[in-house]
This record gives structure tokens, sequence and C-alpha cells, in this order.
């Protein structure tokens, strides 16, 4: 590269971050979802039955349903990236699988991933839904008072 194409790049470089059009990081929040409210009780993981006939399996699986009911209002205005995110467990591995009625959107993670549930502006101070969730694990190696923590994290964009 020569000296004349080096200094063109960091010229043009320079003048792209001075105009303020620099790439933005973004920043990420933990979502208050205290709102949100399980339907139905508390899961039950029941044992699966085995894939073909002679075999073992160990998996458990079940379903619930959950009102979810985010506090956005402090990004109301921005533009955000919202992810559910559920930390890696200590014993087995979670799958877990949802839909929604509309406002978030439906997917799937395991353990100590996030995935996306909305992207778009904050328009209003709460973002409500329904997800049926469907769960499961490893039965050898999940514990009895294993609790899943899900939460919600939000990505935010410029205003």
């Amino acid at each position: 590269m020569s000296l004349r194409t080096t200094f063109f790049a960091a010229a043009a470089a320079l003048a792209f971050v001075a105009t303020g059009m620099a790439p933005a990081v973004a920043q990420t929040y933990r979502v208050d979802d205290s709102a949100s409210q399980v339907l139905g009780g508390t899961l039950r993981l029941k044992p699966q039955p085995p894939a073909g006939r002679g075999q073992l399996d160990s998996n458990v699986a079940g379903e619930i349903a959950v009102a979810v009911r985010l506090d956005v209002s402090p990004w109301k205005g921005h533009q955000a990236r919202i992810y559910l995110t559920v930390p890696t467990q200590p014993g087995a591995a979670i799958a877990t699988r949802w839909s929604t009625r509309g406002r978030l959107l439906p997917g799937e993670l395991r353990s100590g991933e996030r995935t996306l549930v909305y992207a778009g502006p904050i328009q209003t101070d709460t973002l409500e839904d329904t997800l049926r969730l469907a769960i499961q694990a490893d039965g050898r190696k999940l514990r009895r008072d294993e609790q899943l923590a899900f939460a919600f994290e939000i990505d935010l964009g410029t205003p």
C-alpha cells in the first residue's frame, strides 16, 4: 500500500468518525419483567416415551404459559432489540421452544443463550404477550430443585 493510499484511507476514516457516523455500540440492559405471571401453576416436567422400541430415554418435558409484561418505559422513544435469555444450567442443558400471540416473536433457545423476541421502536410503557413454553431437559442431569431463571435484555439503538 502506498503512502498516498494509506494517508487517504486514514483521512477518510477520521472524517467518518468526525461526522458522528461511526458505528454505534449497543447498550444492553435488563428489562423489568416482575409484572409477568405464570399461568396455570408450577411447571411439571414428565418423562418422555422412548424414541424406539427397547431404547432408554431420559428426557423430561413440560409446557407452561406465561403472561409476559415487560416494563420498557425507560426506553420509550428508542429503537430496540429485546432478547429472552436463560443462563447456563449447572446440571442439564435446557432446551426451550415457545409460541406467542404475535406481539413478541416465537423462537427457541438453550441454556446459556439469548434469542431475539422483539425488534423495533418502543412506543408504549409496556410490552405484553402470552408465551406458551415447551421445555425439555435430560432428566438424569436435572436436579429436582432446578429453577429456570429466564430474563429479558434490551439492546438499544439510537433514539
